[in-house]
């Protein structure tokens, strides 16, 4: 589905879960793979795992970055631009669901950390980012929403940071396509990842009953398939996307396989469209019903 062998696939938290999923199969179609990460034990066994699958070895490549940390984000981008080229695909998956409480209880330092992390972390890489891009053929940029919908009650910090992540989407997805620069964002459902892990050992007291129970029947399932995020991941990095920007598309829900056929439509169209957006329902008018 995506031809990206030979260029440039940079991903923030790729050391474990889902952006380690991404980064071996993005090294598993050729691509030159840089992962970030904080844990230097992640690290290691994802540039083990990524050397395993990659077609050249030699283009696979581990940093210790903190994206919060702006001058340590800043040398490992130039470090990652001077051994592996230019960057064509950013994937910005470094999160963390933060202060588990409930609001008025947390501590706030730790609230604003989680904001830190999942949105001024992932708008600070995009930033920083930007001068390291190809500018021949453009790029794409891809983040991850998350939360579900609806309130998450004793995880403010965690669904205010990815409800963020949706207007970030789209308020960047119509500054850069222009530029030939696609930025759309993933929803990868309820993936078994270490978040889950550390949601269950703050126990039913912090995260709530229900969250609590729900979870437990999460991991009990086997939770979505990470590998689902990868794919839908590969699409927006492939030619067959070119043109698509400014949507949250959910990698197990939406048909994106099928885009391309819809009759007299074309990405630029759907792209304008308020499809797969943070949006109410409007009138032809524009005016809010409801």
């Amino acid at each position: 589905m995506s031809d990206i062998s030979g260029r440039h696939i940079l991903v923030t938290g790729g050391g474990r879960g889902i952006g380690l999923s991404i980064a071996l199969a993005c090294a598993q179609a050729g691509a030159n793979v840089t992962v970030m990460a904080r844990s230097e034990k992640d690290l290691a066994e994802a540039e083990k795992q990524l050397r395993k699958v990659a077609k050249d070895s030699s283009k696979c490549l581990a940093l210790r970055t903190d994206v919060s940390d702006d001058q340590q984000l800043q040398s490992a981008l130039e470090t990652a631009h001077k051994a592996q080229g230019p960057i064509y695909g950013l994937i910005c998956a470094a999160g963390v669901y933060g202060a588990i409480a409930p609001f008025a209880q947390s501590n706030f330092e730790d609230w604003e950390k989680t904001i830190a992390i999942n949105l001024t972390g992932t708008a600070r890489t995009v930033h920083r980012a930007l001068k390291h891009m190809t500018a021949d053929d453009g790029g794409r940029v891809i983040f991850f929403s998350g939360g579900g919908q609806g309130p998450m009650p004793n995880f403010s910090d965690y669904v205010t940071s990815k409800g963020a992540i949706w207007r970030l989407t789209e308020t960047l997805g119509a500054e850069l396509a222009p530029m030939k620069i696609f930025v759309n964002a993933v929803a990868p459902g309820a993936v078994n990842t270490r978040l889950l892990d550390e949601l269950l050992e703050a126990g039913p007291e912090r995260v709530g009953q229900e969250v609590y129970n729900r979870s437990i029947q999460q991991r009990e399932s086997g939770g979505q398939s990470p590998e689902k995020a990868a794919e839908l991941c590969l699409y927006l990095l492939s030619p067959k996307s070119a043109g698509l920007y400014g949507k949250t598309l959910s990698a197990i829900w939406d048909r994106y396989q099928e885009f391309e056929a819809s009759p007299n439509s074309g990405l630029e169209h759907l792209s304008k469209s308020d499809l797969f957006t943070y949006r109410r329902v409007v009138d032809t008018k524009g005016n809010t019903r409801g």
